[in-house]
């Protein structure tokens, strides 16, 4: 089973820039050959613009599921932490590691999704995440690093635990 993501633009004048990050999250995706990173197979365009086809999710979002016993919530932050390992290996930085962006499939596996606020390291141009997760460093125009990410592994799991932000 597949799933498809569909790049949607509203104004015109944004059309080229998020194209090009549509692009660019699924060329990363491509490159990040994971388990507990959501696997993309193809890049398209149709009558409708521009799509990806990735491996279809069973399950829920952390968002659904929380709060979970602690056993649980455990090793769902550490499927999150390992696949951050390796998007920080290739120094990028996810950005919005949150509920939204946890799935959680039927066999127990904890899958990282969205890209699309993927930068790397350095002063990104904007700000970009769910506001409970982003680390200071994005609200105060300094560099990020793996650090911005695992601030908001800190934040998933108390949401985890706790099912409410910090």
């Amino acid at each position: 089973e597949i799933a498809h993501k569909r790049l949607r633009v509203d104004k015109e004048e944004q059309r080229p820039r998020i194209r090009a990050l549509f692009q660019r999250e699924y060329d990363t995706l491509a490159r990040l050959k994971h388990p507990n990173i959501v696997e993309v197979y193809d890049y398209g365009y149709d009558e409708q613009g521009a799509y990806y086809v990735m491996e279809w999710l069973s399950g829920d979002d952390l968002s659904k599921r929380a709060p979970l016993p602690y056993r649980e919530a455990c090793a769902v932050l550490r499927d999150v932490a390992s696949a951050l390992a390796l998007v920080h290996t290739r120094r990028f930085v996810h950005r919005d590691v949150s509920p939204n962006n946890v799935r959680l499939t039927r066999n127990g596996v904890a899958k990282l999704i969205d890209f699309g606020a993927l930068t790397t390291f350095g002063r990104p141009a904007e700000i970009a995440g769910t506001p409970a997760f982003i680390a200071p460093e994005c609200l105060r125009d300094l560099q990020l690093d793996q650090r911005t990410d695992i601030y908001a592994l800190g934040a998933l799991a108390y949401w985890a635990l706790s099912g409410r932000p910090a």
